[in-house]
Parts: C-alpha cells; sequence; structure tokens
C-alpha cells in the first residue's frame, strides 16, 4: 500500500470534483467505474480527506458543506442513474439484503444515503 499526499487541500477537492463529474458523466468511458468497488472506495477516501483537512483548519461549516453537497438525495438526476444503474447487476434480485445495500453504496459513491434511502433504493423498504 501507498499513501498519496497532496501539497493543498484544492487540488484534493478539484480532483475529487473532476473525479465525480466524470463518474456521473454516463459516458461509455465512465461505465466501468460506476460499479467499481475500488473507484468508490477511492472518492470516499478523497471526500474524507477534504472533509477532514477543512476541519483541521477549523472550518466546521465548510466541512459541513462539503457532507451536505455529497448526500445523494440532493440531486435527483444522480438518484435517479444509480436507481436504475443498481438493477443491471446480473445478480440485483438475488442479493440479500447487506448485498444490495453494499451495491447501493458502491454505485452512489461518493454519494451518501441514511439507512432508510439506502433500503429504499435497494428496493428493501423502510428501516425498522
Amino acid at each position: 500500500m501507498f499513501a498519496v499526499e497532496f501539497d493543498d487541500s484544492l487540488s484534493v477537492e478539484a480532483l475529487l470534483r473532476a473525479a465525480v463529474v466524470f463518474k456521473f458523466s454516463k459516458g461509455s468511458e465512465a461505465d466501468i467505474y460506476v460499479g467499481s468497488p475500488r473507484y468508490a472506495a477511492a472518492l470516499r477516501a478523497m471526500l474524507e480527506a477534504v472533509v477532514a483537512g477543512r476541519m483541521a483548519a477549523s472550518d466546521p461549516e465548510s466541512a459541513e458543506g462539503w457532507r451536505k453537497a455529497y448526500r445523494l438525495s440532493a440531486h435527483r438526476e444522480r438518484w435517479q442513474m444509480v436507481a436504475a444503474y443498481v438493477q443491471r447487476h446480473p445478480d440485483w434480485g438475488s442479493m440479500s439484503e447487506e448485498e444490495a445495500a453494499g451495491w447501493v453504496s458502491v454505485v452512489a459513491s461518493p454519494y451518501w444515503l441514511s439507512e432508510s434511502e439506502t433500503r429504499r433504493m435497494a428496493g428493501l423498504g423502510e428501516a425498522s
């Protein structure tokens, strides 16, 4: 394993934004990355780094702004894209609840959903 360090948080923010635009571009080049667990983890790590960097810079309002910006329910078109894409998985109809929720998380990354939103997206109804 290796660590990558950037000299400034603006570079990470720019890279995160570009990577998200690419993933959700609906282009054929991006399609393989939409369902990639590694790409999903990288996007989540970048978002966490941006939020942590804002917190370290004593800017909790900006950190919260980044968290809010990546809530999937605030992005209707991307919500619809994720909902359609998750069903393309060849095992979608036979996945366990945990597998379906995990797949939704991969496809949506770096956007996050509440537990009830994840369950609804996975077709599992509301969380108890």
